[in-house]
């Protein structure tokens, strides 16, 4: 396996403004998720959910969770100067996500193995792990 490199969150606002300036989660106005960098290869955004994004019962939708997950791993990959499209995502739904209180996403790139990166996220709300995230992703280069 190889090493993975530092997160910039630099880099990061680079690729997205080379190729993915219209992403859903980073541009909806009830989501616009920003990431900052937290440690060597971690990043982290804080957001609130709204009550149009929920479903039984009231709790956040487990979808919006899944884009949301899947968004800040794209991110990480992202802010270590990396373009990839999610291979196959699995998700660990812990506890319910509540309207109201803020969520926090954290990222990371776990390891590489020739053009396939392997990721963890987790979505954090009061101190509390509600959801958590694995992905493989397949590095890929920008289209023209």
């Amino acid at each position: 396996m190889a090493e993975v490199g530092h997160s910039s969150v630099i880099e990061l606002d680079n690729m997205r403004q080379l190729g993915h300036s219209s992403c859903l989660a980073c541009t909806h106005p009830d989501l616009k998720l920003d990431f900052a960098l937290e440690g060597p290869n971690v990043i982290r955004c804080a957001f609130d959910f709204t009550k149009e994004m929920t479903s039984f019962n009231g709790y956040v939708h487990g979808g919006l969770q899944a884009l949301v997950l899947d968004q800040a791993m794209t991110c990480a990959l992202m802010a270590q100067g990396i373009f990839g499209a999610t291979g196959d995502l699995n998700l660990r739904y812990k506890r319910s996500v509540e309207v109201g209180p803020s969520v926090c996403i954290r990222a990371w790139v776990e390891k590489r193995f020739h053009s396939m990166y392997y990721l963890r996220a987790e979505l954090l709300q009061g101190g509390n792990t509600c959801t958590l995230a694995s992905a493989r992703f397949v590095e890929k280069e920008l289209e023209a």
